[in-house]
């Protein structure tokens, strides 16, 4: 008998900024500007790098918003 090893990808919160970003059609640059933060800052979120909590804080609510009203 063998063993089958199965690796699973699990979603990190920064995969999932980036998807629902781009489900949303928004460049990098808009979603910063409509959450108010540089443009920077969402790109070390969806690459899982450290960020200030407020403005993981205002980017997740801006894409909340926008899963809401769809």
């Amino acid at each position: 008998m063998t063993a089958t090893l199965t690796l699973t990808r699990k979603s990190t919160p920064g995969a999932t900024v980036r998807r629902l970003r781009v489900s949303n059609h928004l460049s990098r640059r808009e979603l910063a500007d409509l959450a108010g933060v540089p443009q920077e800052q969402v790109s070390l979120f969806e690459q899982g790098l450290p960020l200030p909590l407020d403005s993981k804080r205002r980017i997740l609510k801006e894409l909340w918003s926008r899963k809401i009203k769809k």
